[in-house]
């Protein structure tokens, strides 16, 4: 098992919820923790496995939370709520990136003052801290790692969307936890975390140690995204893009892009009922076309990692690869009318990862990508 502190801890093996779930509950303190976990249907549950994982004599106060509801307001306010009800003294978040961001949004935004640990855990007596969070990812997008977007954060003219860098307390990666599930979601979230590597490399802020990390999360992506959709009991395929998916989580922190600003601002427009990730080989070509005056020098060393031939370049290589595993390789079928696409631009505009794409993007800019995305 490798036993990672960068961030926050990370333990990371086949199994290792088996193996380290009670230790980490003990040094973390939570005697009786709410376990937000996914809604599952027609899938192994693997709150199952929690549940038999907890230390002997801990029962969990468990929270589902519906696909539906996961990014509404409402459902924070639920799960904290479900908290004070339980009198419980930590969370336990299993599932999607949504439902791990959805438990991270709770405990950031607790209301009230910090609990106090009562005396005898591993907190000394008069710390005051929020609860506990630890995490257990279910799919290999970003393990709950990447920058949190929140929206009440308050600037000039109103309240313009922020990020929040609140981590959880200790991740639990274990990729047996993603085995079986299905081929289209893999798909979705490993073109997710694939793209949040390219973004962080290519992005202008200084962090030579993010774009190791990053780089890293291609090559692994490259070599195992299409096998692991392909075949969803690959085992060797799962945990390299679960450790792409810990690339991504890890190298984000330097700052995103025009892709994630406009996935984000699509889903908000239109409703998006598909994983975050599905529209990314679609908007890749045309956000790379546009970036392309600040980051040459970077694509080569994306061109070498891919593998390409002398006549292939990397927007073709990554499109190429969602058409492979069954992504959309243009917006075409969204049927964006002018006011939509303005709607989106304008909110892709807002969000924080348009603040470090490689080069400045105006709201007209955006248009422009939607409409080249569009076919």
């Amino acid at each position: 098992m490798a036993l990672i502190n960068y961030l926050t801890r990370v333990h990371f093996a086949d199994r290792v919820l088996e193996d380290a779930l009670a230790e980490q509950m003990a040094q973390l303190g939570i005697l009786r923790p709410l376990l937000v976990a996914d809604l599952v249907s027609g899938r192994s549950d693997p709150v199952t496995r929690v549940s038999d994982a907890l230390p002997k004599g801990c029962k969990a106060v468990v929270r589902r939370i519906e696909a539906a509801t996961r990014n509404q307001p409402e459902a924070v306010s639920d799960i904290q709520a479900a908290f004070v009800a339980g009198d419980c003294d930590g969370y336990i978040a299993v599932g999607s990136e949504a439902t791990l961001n959805l438990a991270r949004r709770a405990v950031y935004e607790a209301p009230g003052p910090p609990r106090k640990r009562s005396a005898g855990l591993a907190m000394a007596p008069s710390s005051i801290i929020r609860p506990r969070l630890l995490a257990i990812p279910t799919t290999t997008a970003c393990v709950g790692l990447q920058p949190m977007l929140i929206t009440s954060v308050r600037q000039a003219g109103g309240k313009k969307p922020g990020q929040c860098a609140m981590l959880p307390d200790a991740v639990l990666c274990d990729p047996t936890l993603t085995l079986e599930q299905a081929g289209l979601v893999t798909a979705a979230t490993g073109m997710d975390a694939l793209t949040h590597c390219i973004e962080a490399y290519l992005g202008t802020t200084w962090n030579p140690p993010a774009d190791g990390i990053a780089l890293d999360g291609v090559r692994r992506a490259v070599g195992s995204l299409a096998s692991a959709v392909r075949d969803g009991n690959d085992l060797d395929a799962r945990r390299e893009m679960m450790a792409v998916a810990l690339n991504a989580g890890l190298a984000s922190h330097k700052g995103l892009g025009a892709i994630e600003a406009l996935s984000h601002a699509l889903d908000e427009e239109i409703s998006l009922q598909t994983t975050h990730g599905y529209l990314h080989a679609a908007l890749f070509p045309c956000v790379v076309e546009f970036n392309a005056p600040a980051i040459s020098t970077r694509m080569e060393v994306l061109r070498d990692i891919l593998r390409l031939e002398l006549n292939e370049d990397v927007p073709q290589a990554v499109a190429a690869l969602g058409v492979s595993i069954h992504l959309p390789a243009t917006l075409a079928a969204l049927n964006l009318d002018r006011t939509a696409r303005r709607n989106v631009a304008r909110r892709a505009m807002e969000h924080p990862a348009s603040g470090t794409n490689p080069r400045h993007a105006t709201a007209a800019d955006y248009v422009r990508m939607l409409e080249h995305a569009s076919g």
